[in-house]
C-alpha cells in the first residue's frame, strides 16, 4: 500500500513539476505587474505537503491493490505535424464528419450546448466587430464546418464562401440553410472544398476572411496563410478567434491528437505575424477583451466607475481570459474610403426653402434643396441595394404627431449613378406631393437605405409648416 501512494505521490510531482515550468514565468509577470495577485491563493511556487497527503489518503481512502500507472508522456504537436500528411488531416477530418448519423449537434450551433454557446457567440461577436463587416461584402469563412457562421453572414447581406476540407461538413452547412432559410433578398451561399494547399478563387476576390477555431487545426500554417492573403482584396481584414500558446498542453488537446490524430496547435501570435508581413499584409491588430464578465456589487461597480481598485480587479480578470485566447485582425494594405453602408460617420447639412406653403389640394409643394456631406464617409448612390443615401420626408400633423414616417423619397443626384463624396454640395428643385386638405408639417431628412436615418447620428432635419386648402 505505502508503495503504491508512493509512486502516485511521485507522480503527482512530476505533473506539478511541468506545470511549475509552464506557468512560473506568466506567474511572475503577472504578480510583478500586478501585486494585488499576490493577495489571491494561486501560487505554484509551494510544495505540496506530501507526508500529510499520504497520512490522510492511508486513513481515509480505500485503494485497490493495483500496479502504479504513469502518465503518458505529452504529445509534441510540432512532431505530430511531421508525422502527419495535409491529405492524411483532411481525410481525418471527412472521415469524423461522414460517419455522424446524427446532425443535430451541429446544426444546433452555436445553440447546441449552454456550455459552450456563451464563449461561441463572443468569439464571433468580437471578430465580426473587428471585421468592420458591411452588407456586400464577399467574405470566406475558412473551416466553415457546419456553416452556423456563414448562415449568420449570408443574414447579414454578404456573399458568403464556406470553405471546409470535408465535403460532408459542407453538405451539412447546406442541410442548415435548408432547415432554417434566411429571411428576405440575400445573396445564396457558395460552398467550396479545399484540398489543404489551394483555395479555388481568383486573386484578390474576397473582401473578409473569417476563422473561428480552425486555424490551429492547420498543419501548414504558412502556405495557408500565403492562400488567404492571395484571395484578399488590397484593404482587406482577415479575423481569427484561436486558442492560445499553449494550446496543445491542455489535457482536452492532448487527448484529440493522441486518440484521433487531429492537429491541437499552438497560436503563437509572433510567429505569425512574421510571416504575414513577409507575404503582404501590412497591420495587426490583437483584441483585448474579458471573456468572462467580472460580477461585482454595487458598491465595487461604483468604484470601478470611479476609477478605483476595481478596475486593477477587472485587469487581473482580463489576465486570465486573455490566457488561453487569441482575437487578431491581418489588413491587407491600406482601408479604403468608408461608404454609407456603415453608420458611423453619416452626417449632412440640410437645407430647404418652399416657395409657399399655403396650396390647393392636388399640387405639388415646390423646394430648392442645399445638401452637403459633412461626414468622412461616401454616400453610395441610389442604385446600392444597402446604403444609398436619399432625402426622405416624414409626414406629421399641425401638433407634430406623425402621421407616415415614409411620406416621400427622393435620389439626391436621379440621373446620375455615382456616389457623394465628403463635403460635396448638391443643389436641386424638388417637387413634394401634397396630402389631402388639412395642416401639416413636412420634416426632411436624409436616409442611408437599410442603416439609418441622419438624424438618429445627431444631423439636424429641417421641418415646414404647410397647409392644404
Amino acid at each position: 500500500m505505502i508503495d503504491l501512494l508512493n509512486n502516485l505521490f511521485n507522480n503527482l510531482k512530476k505533473v506539478t513539476k511541468n506545470l511549475e515550468a509552464i506557468l512560473e514565468p506568466r506567474q511572475k509577470y503577472h504578480l510583478e505587474k500586478f501585486p494585488l495577485l499576490k493577495s489571491q491563493d494561486l501560487s505554484l511556487q509551494q510544495e505540496p505537503d506530501y507526508q500529510l497527503a499520504e497520512q490522510l489518503s492511508i486513513e481515509r481512502l480505500e485503494i485497490p491493490e493495483t500496479p502504479a500507472s504513469t502518465s503518458p508522456e505529452l504529445i509534441d504537436v510540432k512532431e505530430l505535424i511531421k508525422q502527419l500528411s495535409v491529405e492524411e488531416l483532411c481525410q481525418t477530418a471527412e472521415d469524423y464528419f461522414a460517419r455522424l448519423t446524427d446532425w443535430n449537434y451541429h446544426l444546433s450551433k452555436p445553440f447546441a450546448s449552454i456550455n459552450e454557446t456563451p464563449e461561441l457567440l463572443l468569439g464571433f461577436s468580437q471578430v465580426l466587430q473587428g471585421l468592420q463587416i458591411l452588407p456586400g461584402m464577399a467574405v470566406l469563412d475558412f473551416g466553415a464546418g457546419s456553416c452556423w457562421i456563414s448562415r449568420y453572414l449570408t443574414q447579414l447581406g454578404c456573399h458568403v464562401i464556406a470553405l471546409d476540407v470535408s465535403p460532408s461538413a459542407l453538405k451539412m452547412g447546406q442541410e442548415l440553410y435548408h432547415r432554417q432559410p434566411v429571411i428576405g433578398d440575400r445573396p445564396p451561399p457558395q460552398f467550396l472544398q479545399f484540398n489543404g494547399y489551394q483555395i479555388n478563387l481568383p486573386d484578390e476576390s474576397v473582401d473578409r476572411i473569417i476563422c473561428l477555431d480552425a486555424f490551429h487545426h492547420v498543419p501548414n500554417p504558412d502556405c495557408v496563410l500565403s492562400e488567404l492573403c492571395r484571395i484578399l482584396k488590397q484593404g482587406g481584414i482577415a479575423g481569427f478567434s484561436e486558442p492560445g500558446e499553449y494550446h496543445s498542453q491542455s489535457p482536452q488537446s492532448q487527448h484529440e491528437m493522441r486518440n484521433f490524430k487531429v492537429i491541437e496547435n499552438d497560436i503563437d501570435v509572433k510567429e505569425i505575424w512574421g510571416y504575414a508581413q513577409k507575404i503582404g499584409f501590412a497591420k495587426l491588430e490583437l483584441a483585448i477583451f474579458n471573456a468572462l464578465p467580472l460580477q461585482v456589487n454595487l458598491e465595487k461597480f461604483a468604484d470601478f466607475l470611479q476609477g478605483g481598485e476595481t478596475i486593477d480587479n477587472y485587469i487581473q480578470a482580463t489576465l486570465n481570459s486573455m490566457e488561453n485566447r487569441r482575437v487578431f485582425f491581418l489588413h491587407k494594405g491600406d482601408a479604403p474610403i468608408p461608404d454609407s453602408r456603415q453608420r458611423a460617420g453619416l452626417a449632412a447639412q440640410l437645407d430647404i426653402k418652399a416657395y409657399e406653403t399655403k396650396l390647393k389640394e392636388g399640387l405639388s409643394l415646390r423646394t430648392d434643396v442645399t445638401v452637403t456631406n459633412i461626414g468622412n464617409i461616401v454616400w453610395l448612390s441610389t442604385t446600392a441595394q444597402v446604403g444609398a443615401v436619399n432625402l426622405g420626408i416624414h409626414l406629421l400633423d399641425k401638433s407634430g404627431k406623425q402621421i407616415n414616417y415614409d411620406y416621400f423619397r427622393q435620389a439626391l443626384i436621379p440621373n446620375e449613378d455615382r456616389p457623394i463624396l465628403p463635403k460635396e454640395t448638391l443643389n436641386f428643385e424638388l417637387q413634394v406631393p401634397l396630402p389631402a386638405k388639412g395642416s401639416y408639417i413636412l420634416e426632411f431628412d436624409l436616409v442611408s437605405e437599410g442603416v439609418c436615418w441622419f438624424s438618429l447620428n445627431g444631423s439636424l432635419t429641417t421641418r415646414i409648416e404647410i397647409e392644404v386648402i
